[in-house]
């Protein structure tokens, strides 16, 4: 597992998906700053009955007294730089052709797995924070301490965060073991957020269901990330690590399951 680690850890450092992972969060956070708005990739008003559920920021006597953590409200940014972290990760192992000769050097399909997801988890965790850190340093080097949170508001608004941006990465990893070609899961991952929205939307809209419409208010990825910004209240904040969590576990062992049964050529 140890050498297993070094050579993927020499394979990503020597890539540059990595790099552009991190450029991407750059160029988002700079821009955010520079134009003093949090700015959403994908749908940023996410509305169900006609009622919009995810509050632009928030207005105070000055727009940059909380311009970090309306960006921070706006995470889910981080989708696609999670997607390209998992490609580096995981799909070019199944594009290299790399993964049979592991599998083949007595590494087990659980181990395999198990190691993919932890790696995939913790890059993209150190991505996370990473992101959150550098927007708060770049807004004090640009805006000034007058115009900054404190650090401790940004590091628990990170937190808070994390299960449910994890639970995430934990369902892209799935869908690379479920489809086992970059292209498709490229194709499925990239557009998965907006058609996810769109749907459940519309499922909402016709059917008229008022407990869908309370999750989704709640607990739809960009409606959770946006509260947990703004309003963390203790129960919500829970819920949203038991959700985190679950997604995990679920994603894990049904990942696993489709990785033990499928052919690997």
């Amino acid at each position: 597992m140890i050498n297993m680690m070094r050579a993927d850890l020499y394979r990503i450092f020597r890539g540059i998906g990595i790099y552009i992972a991190a450029a991407l969060i750059i160029i988002m956070s700079s821009v955010s700053i520079a134009v003093k708005e949090p700015g959403y990739i994908g749908n940023g008003n996410v509305s169900y009955n006609d009622e919009v559920v995810v509050p632009v920021m928030q207005e105070t006597s000055s727009t940059h007294e909380t311009l970090v953590q309306g960006i921070l409200a706006a995470n889910i940014n981080l989708y696609y730089p999670l997607i390209i972290i998992v490609f580096v990760i995981l799909m070019t192992d199944f594009s290299n052709k790399t993964m049979k000769n592991t599998l083949s050097s007595a590494v087990s399909k659980r181990k395999y797995f198990a190691y993919k997801m932890i790696m995939s988890l913790g890059f993209s965790a150190l991505f996370i924070v990473f992101g959150n850190l550098f927007t708060y340093i770049l807004n004090l080097i640009v805006h000034g301490k007058k115009y900054s949170e404190p650090l401790m508001d940004i590091l628990k608004i990170t937190m808070l965060q994390m299960p449910m941006l994890l639970g995430v990465v934990s369902l892209l990893v799935f869908i690379g073991f479920l489809f086992k070609k970059a292209a498709v899961y490229n194709a499925v991952s990239i557009s998965f957020i907006m058609l996810f929205q769109i749907v459940f939307g519309f499922i909402c809209v016709f059917t008229e269901s008022e407990s869908l419409k309370n999750f989704l208010e709640n607990y739809e990825l960009q409606s959770a990330l946006n509260k947990l910004a703004y309003f963390p209240e203790g129960r919500y904040c829970l819920t949203c690590l038991c959700i985190g969590i679950a997604e995990i576990l679920v994603f894990s062992v049904s990942g696993y399951y489709i990785f033990k049964k499928s052919e690997i050529k």
